[in-house]
């Protein structure tokens, strides 16, 4: 097969751009072509080590008359002079782009794929169109059946994944090799955006006022000030750190990973942190519950709550070395439904029509 993937935006901290390169990668390693189109991107250098082509058109998301019309041109082009017989997006607007382009080929009819990432508010009656849809959770699936009036018939649901190379040999003897040691780690990844909440995350640890406990914030965004500022104002021990390619120095010194989103479908850095071993705690939101059972194979918290999760983080610092088993269960549920192994195959059926 010969597959299109248009999405905007190829950033590190992006988590649809890691589900993007995902499947570029392993898609291209099943001998299909694959080809990404975006408007730009900080991990476009990824493609390159991985030989993937690329087109960047600053452009894309322009929503002038003309740019749309111009842009719809050269992905008609891109489309023609690569054989493409599959478009697959991953934000409404490729998508819209992507339904006025599908007539370009006139020997073939090429086949439409979006998948849903995101929880979405807003409708603009325009989107959702394509042949098939992706659901990563089923928390999406109700929001589009619900909200967006989808055909659940249409709806796939196959899980968001993570990526099993991502683990480093030194990692599967980190349980001998590392101690508890006097500094307790905290790590989250992801958007500096309001609905990923990081607010909670710092007045948590604002609560417990405890020099011992150290979090690593990695992401950028928006709202970046407003955490410098109130981490200086309380004289916490946070550190903000930008996006990065490679995170394995991180997840290998945390001993937990906290997720405060307010909203997320089934977010890459649960599955990282099951992948690499790590206790988790998550608001329970969306498709974090769907994975995550409280005190089974991690830790729920009420979103918004900084008491309750200041609560959680104290006794898995005090009890850290009586959860083994919870850390354990969340790392074979990952490696056992999560990775490429298992989702690759079911979205190439999706491509095939099976």
């Amino acid at each position: 097969m010969r597959i299109l993937h248009i999405t905007p935006d190829f950033n590190y901290a992006c988590g649809r751009s890691y589900y993007v390169f995902l499947l570029l990668k392993y898609f291209q390693k099943r001998g299909h072509y694959v080809h990404l189109l975006t408007n730009c991107g900080d991990s476009l250098c990824r493609l390159n080590e991985k030989s993937i082509p690329s087109t960047v058109i600053d452009s894309l998301h322009s929503k002038s008359p003309f740019s749309i019309s111009k842009n719809i041109s050269r992905i008609k082009k891109i489309i023609i002079e690569n054989h493409i017989d599959i478009i697959h997006t991953h934000h409404r607007f490729s998508e819209f782009l992507a339904m006025h382009c599908r007539g370009s080929a006139k020997t073939k009819k090429i086949k439409t794929v979006f998948t849903a990432l995101s929880i979405l508010k807003r409708r603009y009656k325009i989107e959702f169109r394509s042949d098939e849809i992706i659901a990563v959770s089923n928390a999406v699936k109700k929001m589009l059946v619900e909200k967006f009036f989808v055909d659940w018939s249409k709806i796939n649901v196959i899980y968001n994944f993570t990526d099993t190379n991502e683990i480093h040999e030194i990692e599967l003897l980190a349980s001998v090799l590392k101690n508890h040691g006097s500094t307790f780690n905290i790590l989250s990844i992801g958007r500096f955006h309001h609905e990923k909440n990081f607010e909670t995350l710092l007045e948590a640890i604002k609560i417990i006022n405890d020099p011992l406990i150290k979090a690593t914030i990695v992401g950028d965004g928006e709202d970046k000030k407003i955490y410098k500022n109130y981490i200086k104002e309380h004289e916490l021990n946070v550190e903000l750190i930008e996006p990065q390619k490679d995170l394995l120095q991180y997840f290998f010194k945390a001993d937990l990973c906290v997720l405060t989103s307010t909203r997320d479908p089934f977010p890459n850095f649960m599955l990282q942190a099951g992948l690499h071993n790590k206790i988790f705690i998550g608001a329970n939101v969306d498709g974090i519950g769907e994975l995550i059972k409280d005190g089974i194979n991690g830790f729920l918290f009420s979103s918004k709550n900084a008491k309750e999760l200041a609560e959680k983080i104290f006794y898995i610092k005090n009890n850290f070395s009586k959860l083994n088993s919870i850390r354990h269960n969340l790392h074979e549920d990952v490696i056992n439904n999560y990775t490429q192994e298992f989702i690759i195959p079911k979205i190439e059926k999706v491509y095939q029509g099976k």
